[in-house]
């Protein structure tokens, strides 16, 4: 029969009624599946479900499956909207694509091949019509703008655009080491670059990953630049996306920055183009505005994007990548970053906190 929505409705297209076999039907995963696809505002449960601890990958497939399908259809109405052949009907939907692939990121797998192993292998009966592994990768390719709209409409359900405060930082994705940088093929040559890790103190051969998220350390955006864009100038090219965005940028009126972002030009040119005030911690030679209530209030405040930076590093692996091509690499940081906000949605119609999305598939 297929992979099938969390509902009590029958759905067009085959999909049926569906009954959640692991957990049973009781008031909590009533009161979860009428949340769904709902804006995480009222109507939150008063504390947490804990249904996660029950959860099989079964029922996260289907979870997953029912929120990407309503978000997919709300956004782009069909599948027509990506393809380029003239099959608009594809047996194995986007939207079966793209739950393969956050599913594979919450579940911590590494390898799309070997992922794609594991679920012809186990779950054939939730996919019945899986398509071949390298028409999966081909498809998801070109379904990476999809997820990043997709994972806008979340944040969107999420509140983000509402706060004002929000919190700057980056994190280094390596390619190769130094010591192995001279005898290597220089992976993504023209794309990458050599940076130096502040927070391990060595230098590196890769990209940078910069992003700003709310006070809650849910992503609001991100950029991908060469190892050597100093964090000055990746806040720029950050703050260039989000404008684009128009809610998520219009709202923002303090960004909160390590000593990384420390300078007068700075903050005064982002007041200037994006009606920005940043404050950034003081270096110790700084006297200016005194030792240090500032540099604690603010590095209190900006814990919270460390906490991201290593569930993203840690949990989904966005630190490093098996990709050979620039467009693998970054199929591959959508869906990492898709999956986070998926789990933070996820986890905050539960009552539970945002961050924890690596307890999701357990």
């Amino acid at each position: 029969m297929g992979l099938q929505r969390l509902e009590d409705k029958e759905i067009s297209g085959g999909l049926q009624y569906f009954d959640w076999p692991s957990l049973g039907v009781d008031d909590a995963v009533t009161q979860f599946s009428g949340l769904l696809g709902q804006p995480a505002g009222l109507g939150l449960p008063g504390q947490a479900l804990h249904l996660k601890s029950s959860w099989s990958l079964e029922d996260v497939f289907i979870i997953v499956f029912t929120v990407i399908d309503d978000e997919y259809k709300k956004l782009f109405g069909g599948p027509a909207y990506f393809r380029t052949s003239p099959n608009d009907q594809p047996a194995f939907s986007d939207a079966e694509v793209i739950t393969l692939a956050l599913v594979a990121e919450l579940a911590g797998y590494r390898s799309r091949h070997g992922w794609w192993r594991y679920v012809a292998k186990n779950y054939r009966y939730l996919f019945p019509r899986l398509c071949d592994r390298t028409r999966y990768g081909r498809r998801l390719k070109r379904l990476r703008g999809a997820m990043e709209q997709v994972r806008h409409h979340l944040l969107f359900l999420l509140n983000v655009d509402l706060s004002q405060l929000r919190v700057v930082d980056s994190f280094p994705l390596a390619l190769c080491h130094l010591r192995r940088l001279q005898s290597s093929t220089h992976p993504f040559e023209y794309s990458a670059g050599i940076g130096y890790c502040a927070a391990k103190k060595e230098y590196f051969y890769g990209l940078r990953v910069h992003l700003v998220t709310d006070t809650r350390g849910i992503v609001v955006g991100y950029v991908l630049t060469p190892a050597y864009v100093h964090d000055t100038k990746g806040v720029v090219f950050l703050l260039e996306d989000l404008s684009e965005l128009g809610p998520f940028l219009e709202r923002m009126v303090t960004l909160l920055g390590d000593k990384g972002y420390v300078g007068q030009e700075l903050a005064r040119q982002l007041k200037a183009e994006f009606r920005v005030e940043l404050l950034a911690m003081q270096r110790e030679y700084d006297q200016t505005l005194g030792q240090s209530a500032y540099n604690e209030t603010i590095g209190q405040a900006r814990k919270i994007i460390e906490t991201t930076i290593s569930v993203l590093t840690g949990s989904l692996n966005a630190n490093w990548t098996y990709a050979r091509s620039i467009t693998g690499l970054v199929t591959n940081l959508v869906a990492k970053m898709t999956a986070f906000t998926l789990g933070n949605y996820l986890n905050r119609l539960m009552g539970e906190p945002v961050l924890q999305v690596a307890s999701i598939v357990s």
